[in-house]
């Protein structure tokens, strides 16, 4: 079983409700070093964030974190491994926000199932926020809506393996032949990259 680095139990009882996640999570440094930044995108002062050394896709979310109260945060005598770094805003005492995360010294795959993992997370900027795919979970299509021209969308599997690349129609995509289960959709814009996770039932 894996050992998250810091694990200090903070709060309990926590809501997501009026807690934005923050965005653009950055690491710089060495392997046993790192600067861990992010954009804030409500009003809180604080942050939790956790490690988990040596991740591998499919391994659980953290349950809690140390606290820090500024961008950047230094994090020293980390193991030269694969590691994930989670960050999430306290906004009150009684709601943090989900979960923001990405991945240092891990393979692309590794890399890009973290970013599912931060509640549809984005590389680019705000077009997040106007894009949405429906219906989810799906049987036969997946219909994207987004302010912007698609350009491209490319589809991965559970283990972050690429399944399907798609140039044309890209406001549908056929997920009629996939076998149940959960997929990421990487969605490529004018604007940059979106990751969004969707179910086949």
């Amino acid at each position: 079983m894996k050992k998250i680095i810091t694990l200090v139990i903070l709060l309990t009882n926590l809501g997501y409700a009026q807690c934005p996640a923050p965005s653009n999570l950055t690491t710089y440094g060495s392997p046993i070093q790192t600067d861990l930044s992010w954009i804030e995108n409500g009003t809180a002062t604080s942050w939790e964030i956790a490690v988990i050394p040596n991740y591998n896709i499919g391994d659980p979310m953290p349950t809690s974190g140390i606290i820090a109260s500024s961008s950047p945060f230094i994090l020293t005598n980390l193991p030269p491994v694969c590691n994930a770094f989670f960050v999430r805003s306290i906004c009150s005492a009684t709601e943090i926000s989900p979960w923001t995360a990405i991945g240092a010294g891990c393979s692309l795959n590794t890399y890009n199932w973290l970013l599912t993992l931060s509640n549809d997370s984005f590389i680019s900027n705000s077009d997040n926020n106007k894009l949405r795919i429906f219906p989810n979970p799906t049987k036969n299509l997946i219909q994207i809506k987004s302010n912007s021209v698609i350009e491209k969308i490319i589809l991965f599997d559970y283990l972050g393996k690429e399944i399907l690349t798609q140039i044309q129609n890209n406001n549908e995509v056929d997920v009629q032949n996939l076998s149940k289960g959960i997929y990421l959709i990487e969605i490529h814009s004018e604007n940059g990259k979106v990751y969004k996770k969707f179910i086949k039932e």
